[in-house]
């Protein structure tokens, strides 16, 4: 997003943040990308001028489609494009219930409560969300996805992806849809649900990839003692969106709602090749978790990050992480069978002594 200096708010709606050094560095890249983001708004427009049917983004040969998303979206073209590749129109219509009758439907007083809590944390730096009709439309969001979504209903980190889309869309429905979409596609339900053992063996998977893709940080942050759990768990719960400046974040969704799952790590990844040297320089484990939120925050140019995510990450193939992730889900099925075991086992000899 373009912000000129003295302006209050940037072009997505969010606070300016000019007098701070990440946003001295967000505006200073944004002018230096400006030429290339003309030429690619160009690129976009021929390629739009020949869709069969406007707006069926479907109809794009794959790898031209590919090529063109990693290249990124220009802001007025990206509800139109996300909302045709995830194939939310077909979605809405084939859905037996439509997004005013969940809104309809009650939800739980725990879910909603938490909700409610979460409202005025998500995202108050941004226009929308400091005002109770902005907290509105993303409370309906988050109630409607909790109605059709009942295994998950809401887990913290679905704010901020609902918050961004309507950021995004500017409207409630196509809000709730996209995600609807985004989260089926993704296939990440196991993320948010009762032990999160999607994401821990996601968390394992990605370790055992950094140990080839990258090295170096990989065995220093065994040396320094580190989980990645505990720096990576939020990149993957909110798809990037609490982590990443938001412009960053929505190069990374132009791809993520495409090429699917691969894209956490190859971005997990790339953020790790980008912030080498500084995890090297750490030398101790609080060093590491002291700057660990702020590394990613810092990353404003998104062009590199996304160089650094493909064209520095070759042959990431799909069905080795599937491969990779079905084996940490078993053996983790496996250590959670045996933790059982032996809080039963405990239980019980405390029982006989007494």
């Amino acid at each position: 997003p373009t912000l000129g200096p003295g302006d209050e708010f940037d072009a997505l709606g969010f606070a300016s943040a000019a007098d701070t050094g990440v946003g001295q560095s967000a505006l200073a890249y944004a002018q230096w990308f400006q030429a290339k983001a003309t030429r690619r708004l160009q690129r976009l427009e021929l390629r739009r001028a020949k869709l069969r049917t406007e707006g069926d983004w479907s109809s794009v040969p794959k790898q031209t489609l590919k090529a063109l998303l990693r290249k990124g979206l220009p802001p007025e073209y990206r509800p139109e494009v996300w909302w045709s590749i995830l194939g939310c129109e077909a979605v809405k219509l084939r859905s037996p219930v439509s997004y005013q009758q969940y809104l309809e439907e009650t939800v739980d007083a725990a879910t909603s409560a938490t909700i409610e809590c979460d409202l005025p944390r998500t995202f108050p730096n941004h226009k929308k969300f400091r005002c109770a009709a902005g907290r509105g439309e993303l409370r309906n969001v988050l109630l409607a996805f909790a109605r059709r979504c009942p295994a998950v209903r809401y887990c913290q980190g679905l704010n901020f992806i609902a918050a961004l889309l309507l950021v995004v869309f500017q409207n409630e429905e196509q809000a709730f849809w996209t995600l609807v979409c985004a989260f089926d596609a993704l296939g990440v339900e196991g993320y948010y649900t009762d032990r999160m053992l999607l994401l821990r063996a996601d968390m394992q998977v990605l370790q055992a990839f950094m140990k080839v893709k990258c090295p170096k940080v990989a065995k220093e942050l065994l040396r320094l003692n580190v989980d990645l759990m505990s720096i990576c768990s939020e990149w993957f719960i909110t798809w990037f969106a609490k982590s990443l400046p938001v412009s960053t974040v929505l190069r990374v969704w132009d791809t993520l709602f495409f090429e699917g799952f691969k894209i956490f790590f190859r971005v997990s990844m790339g953020i790790f090749k980008q912030i080498e040297q500084q995890v090297m320089a750490c030398q101790s484990f609080d060093a590491v978790m002291e700057r660990a939120k702020a590394w990613p925050r810092c990353m404003v140019q998104h062009n590199e990050l996304l160089k650094a995510s493909f064209q520095g990450l070759p042959y990431l193939k799909r069905q080795a992480l599937l491969k990779a992730r079905d084996e940490a889900m078993l053996r983790i099925e496996r250590e959670d069978e045996e933790r059982q075991k032996m809080a039963e086992a405990r239980l019980a000899a405390a029982k006989s002594r007494k």
